[in-house]
């Protein structure tokens, strides 16, 4: 990921350095002047909460140049098609910490239509009737340390009911249990690099270059997110494909391995005694 400042931060977040002038101070008459708009808007802004309150010095107020700074960018958004709820739903996700895609819905773009299913109540009864005697505590330690169940007073929640019911089919059909929970450890560890990568390269060769100067028209914005939404689909078809060539390479290979083992045992001649 880029580290560099974004357009939006640059304008927000002041850093005064040791050789900066002391800031400019303003009535609101001469910063509306400053900024190029009307006090009237400017207070509209401010009632808001587009626009931090000024010092208050008796009963004048007194605006600095984050104040300034902060004008100009509401005038530019402005320009570029954001309302002002949106504006303001903006700043106040950027002073929460959420990163520039975060705030233009670019993160959910990329992330897609995922939506992991409702957890689900399970008694403690429930549960060791599915797995008997592989439930133990080490085995429950590790699926809520994997985030599949959590206690819940006096039963548990099943947090991703989807990955419970392909675990319980498949410790139905012979897998244990332990080592079914180690195996999907081991899943999400190597994923989450691929992951990743595919991120980081979307977000380098498409979201980036748009945000490299200043913020984006709304409907720039609005093409990107329908390019990323339609290129989740795409990730995923490689993903699946990929997945299903490794499965058939490894199995060819294991079973392969296995069956000349077999043979191997069958045609060898008997020793006589």
């Amino acid at each position: 990921m880029n580290d560099s400042p974004s357009f939006l931060q640059r304008w927000l977040v002041r850093t005064p350095s040791a050789t900066e002038p002391v800031a400019a101070e303003y009535s609101v008459d001469e910063l509306a002047d400053a900024a190029g708009t009307t006090v009237r808007n400017l207070r509209a802004y401010q009632d808001r909460g587009l626009l931090p309150p000024p010092e208050r010095r008796g009963r004048v107020g007194i605006y600095n140049d984050e104040h300034l700074a902060r004008l100009r960018l509401i005038g530019q958004l402005l320009e570029r098609g954001y309302s002002i709820a949106s504006i303001r739903e903006l700043f106040a996700a950027w002073e929460q910490g959420q990163g520039l895609a975060h705030v233009l819905g670019l993160e959910q773009a990329i992330v897609g239509a995922w939506h992991p299913l409702e957890p689900t109540r399970l008694e403690f009864a429930e549960l060791q009737a599915l797995f008997g005697d592989a439930l133990t505590d080490e085995t429950l330690d590790l699926a809520q340390a994997l985030g599949l169940v959590e206690f819940a007073g006096d039963h548990l929640r099943v947090l991703d009911p989807r990955v419970f019911a392909a675990g319980v089919q498949l410790v139905r059909a012979g897998i244990p249990l332990q080592v079914l929970l180690e195996q999907f450890a081991a899943i999400r560890q190597r994923l989450q690099p691929v992951a990743n990568g595919i991120v980081q390269m979307i977000v380098a060769h498409l979201v980036n270059p748009l945000l490299s100067t200043s913020l984006p028209h709304v409907e720039q914005l609005q093409g990107l997110n329908q390019q990323l939404l339609q290129l989740r689909p795409l990730v995923e078809q490689v993903v699946d494909s990929e997945l299903a060539r490794a499965l058939h390479s490894s199995a060819n290979q294991e079973l392969g391995e296995r069956v000349s083992e077999l043979l191997a045992g069958f045609l060898q001649p008997s020793k006589q005694p």
